[in-house]
């Protein structure tokens, strides 16, 4: 049983790890094309599922505390075990409440700056933009192909054909940078 609950536990901190690393996501409804927002990434309502994070908190919890028992107590294996997962269980539900109430309580007091929701978006210029004069760009988002009127960040001028990268957009004109000179300070 030691072998069982560390192996468990071992999982469970890998699956951490993998939801560190991944991000977590919503989970859409299956067969249904999920809304987009304003950026293309699928928005919907939260809901506890099967999923690295809740997977990897239940094993956590599983190994840590079957281990406990095994090593500090008499109890049968049967009863280690049936405990354990009890814990395990609990532990996950409220761990996932919490997490999704606080969640909830941060967003509602998020102001949202419309200007800088493409910002880091990439586009290609389609008519150049001078100087003097505002040129236009277009770029994707979910799937669908958007024009606007576009000036450059600096003032500099950018040829057609040019891949640049969206800073903000204000009263239908995006500021924007060539992605050469992005890519040169990264």
């Amino acid at each position: 049983m030691q072998l069982l609950y560390l192996a468990t536990f071992l999982t469970g901190l890998l699956l951490g790890v993998y939801a560190m690393i991944r991000g977590v996501e919503r989970i859409g409804t299956p067969g249904r094309t999920p809304e987009l927002d304003a950026l293309g990434r699928p928005t919907g309502a939260a809901r506890m599922a099967l999923s690295a994070p809740t997977a990897g908190a239940f094993a956590t919890v599983l190994g840590v505390t079957g281990y406990l028992l095994w090593r500090y107590t008499t109890l049968a294996s049967g009863v280690q075990l049936a405990v354990a997962v009890g814990a395990a269980l609990i532990a996950t539900v409220a761990a996932a409440r919490a997490v999704s109430y606080w969640a909830t309580q941060a967003a509602e007091h998020d102001i949202v700056d419309e200007r800088y929701l493409l910002q880091g978006h990439p586009a290609q210029v389609v008519s150049p933009i001078l100087a003097d004069l505002p040129g236009e760009i277009a770029y994707v988002v979910g799937g669908k192909r958007y024009g606007v009127t576009a000036e450059s960040l600096d003032g500099t001028p950018v040829a057609a054909g040019t891949e640049v990268i969206i800073d903000r957009v204000e009263k239908g004109v995006a500021y924007v940078e060539p992605w050469i000179q992005v890519e040169q300070r990264l």
